[in-house]
């Protein structure tokens, strides 16, 4: 074990992360926003170096007891793993909980596209206890823009500061992604109240013993609301009432029923959680009757982009782990030494499969990295930045978000799979933390809407938008990547490639649409999720090639008019940008051509799965 210990510490990438917010979208330069004009460039850095530190000191090390010892339910309560709550105090105490969130209510206020260099981090080092913290912070954010001015001063900054819970109660056991069939049901009362009744499934953070009070956001019908989607309201429905002053009191009527034993985020307490066996579950209206599906998706949207940086996470940390144990360990002879059983043995990473493995994961990871990033950047933009282009970025937050958040699920999984890949024999054990990665990882495309939906979001509402405005927006937005601004040939080339595929991905935009006038709904989504990858494809390479391009400036002022490989093996700053170049060269080359099998499917209008007998 002593010769592969560095290949089992959790280390997040500090220079990387460093990279892509301050020289890729310089988000430094959003002090001059009003809204985060009280910050500095240094404040940024700082609150990013301390995020990290904790993730790596405090979170990481209870992440494999956390999948060992699981969440239980004991006496009809839920515990915890240990060292869980000592966590959650000092993520609270230190304001983590709220690094984004509005300071009137507790939070620290920063930019989305800062805080996600800490929460990258945070999902990575332990996605079980992180899931509770992130849904907490959202719930309390759907009362900060929903609530009234008393529920705003009795819940939000005791959710934002840690002291109590929440979580988003939208699935039920016949209800899962078809939200309009929810059977909960609120009944209002001369009071002002209404009393709910109903069970929740896969509520996760459900119930826990890491905070005071648990704040449920729970959909319901009001007695005689329209079916479907446009009846459905949504209630504060705290676990414990409030009394006079404010702080917990007797018990809301609702019964945990059981933790769901599942694959992966052990530590995670996912509940079906039944409100008002007795009939005395007091809910509260969010603002008006009705309205509860507007509401809870933007808690659901920006839960998308979460889960998104959930597979960059994994990923990151799966490529770390993989690259420190392929240079660690030693094994065969180089390809080179041909049949002769003379020489020296080599490590791993001399390898061509294996050297081929970990550059996939490097482009993956990086190319996540940017295009997550960028997507809470526009966000930022979206909400606080000059008036003139807040609707524009809004529209790219909102056309991208699906495409992040099935490029981060599914990609980070895959980078995931090929560090086991690396590790062999010993990554399928558990003593290697690539198996719990793995494990815990595969949720993210599956939950807040699996990979099909995220799909089905993007071709028949986001790429139809205003008659496709928005994506003909982004297409002018990346048009800034030009092989003329390549310095070397090799990168011109990757950015000529690159342009190819955006021309596969208009034409393939095109097809489906025509698909879907042409022969019907079914055949219009029948390669969503395909054309959805795609996408995410495009894009990753776009921001690797737009870093590339940054990288040969560094890179030649590093030079000083030596050859770059050469002076990449005497710097460290030159090797990041030197890598930062094949990177991107790798993605487009080995993993971009899969978008022309996209395409060929699309074209090829077979609908055999349509029309077989199953």
């Amino acid at each position: 074990m002593d010769s592969t210990m560095n290949s089992t510490r959790f280390s997040i990438d500090r220079r990387d992360i460093a990279f892509v917010q301050k020289e890729l979208l310089r988000v430094q330069e959003l002090t001059r926003l009003e809204a985060f004009s009280g910050f500095t460039e240094q404040d940024f850095d700082l609150v990013v170096s301390e995020g990290i530190r904790f993730a790596e000191e405090v979170m990481a090390p209870l992440n494999r007891a956390g999948d060992e010892h699981g969440a239980r339910k004991v006496d009809g309560r839920i515990v915890t793993p240990p060292g869980f709550r000592e966590a959650w105090r000092r993520s609270s105490e230190q304001g983590w909980l709220g690094v984004a969130a509005p300071p009137a209510f507790g939070g620290q206020g920063l930019p989305f596209s800062v805080a996600i260099g800490v929460l990258e981090g945070f999902y990575g080092a332990n996605p079980a206890l992180y899931i509770t913290q992130m849904l907490t912070v959202g719930a309390a954010g759907l009362i900060v823009a929903f609530g009234d001015a008393a529920q705003r001063a009795a819940y939000c900054e005791k959710m934002i500061t840690g002291r109590w819970g929440g979580t988003m109660c939208l699935s039920e056991p016949g209800a899962g992604s078809a939200v309009g069939d929810i059977t909960t049901r609120a009944r209002k009362t001369p009071e002002g109240h209404y009393l709910i009744q109903g069970t929740k499934q896969w509520i996760s953070g459900g119930d826990h013993d890491l905070a005071e009070n648990n704040i449920h956001l729970v959909l319901a019908r009001v007695e005689g609301a329209p079916a479907g989607t446009r009846g459905i309201s949504l209630f504060i429905v705290p676990k414990y009432r409030l009394d006079a002053a404010g702080a917990p009191g007797p018990e809301n009527d609702i019964a945990t029923v059981r933790i769901e034993h599942k694959l992966g985020i052990k530590a995670s307490p996912t509940c079906v959680l039944e409100f008002g066996a007795r009939g005395e579950c007091r809910g509260f209206l969010l603002q008006a009757e009705n309205q509860g599906m507007a509401q809870m998706f933007k808690l659901m949207n920006e839960a998308r982009l979460v889960v998104a940086y959930q597979g960059l996470g994994a990923a990151s940390a799966a490529y770390r782990n993989a690259l420190a144990y392929a240079r660690e360990r030693v094994q065969g002879l180089a390809i080179e030494a041909g049949k002769a059983q003379q020489g020296k043995r080599t490590a791993i990473v001399d390898h061509p499969d294996v050297r081929h493995m970990l550059l996939t994961m490097k482009a993956t990871v990086e190319g996540l990295r940017g295009l997550i990033y960028a997507v809470a950047y526009y966000s930022d933009l979206a909400r606080h930045g000059p008036p003139d282009r807040r609707a524009h970025c809004h529209d790219l937050v909102d056309l991208l978000t699906p495409v992040a958040k099935n490029a981060g699920a599914d990609q980070g999984f895959e980078a995931v799979r090929l560090g086991m890949q690396v590790l062999g024999g010993v990554g399928y054990t558990e003593e290697f933390p690539l198996a719990q990665t793995l494990r815990d990882t595969k949720i993210a495309s599956i939950y807040e809407g699996t990979t099909g939906i995220q799909a089905l979001d993007l071709v028949t509402r986001k790429l139809r938008l205003r008659e496709g405005a928005p994506f003909a927006a982004l297409l002018r937005e990346i048009a800034d990547v030009e092989p003329q601004r390549a310095r070397g040939p090799s990168l011109g080339q990757a950015i000529a490639e690159w342009q190819a595929a955006v021309n596969l991905l208009r034409q393939a935009v095109g097809a489906v649409a025509n698909l879907a006038e042409e022969l019907g709904p079914r055949q219009g989504v029948f390669n969503a999720t395909e054309l959805c990858a795609m996408f995410g494809d495009v894009m990753c390479a776009y921001y690797l090639l737009k870093s590339a391009l940054i990288a040969e400036e560094r890179l030649e002022a590093l030079a000083g008019g030596k050859q770059p490989r050469r002076i990449a093996g005497e710097n460290e700053d030159a090797r990041f940008y030197y890598n930062k170049i094949k990177t991107a060269e790798h993605h487009v080359f080995q993993i971009l051509p899969r978008c022309r099998a996209v395409a060929a499917k699309i074209q090829s209008r077979n609908f055999a799965a349509l029309e077989a007998l199953l």
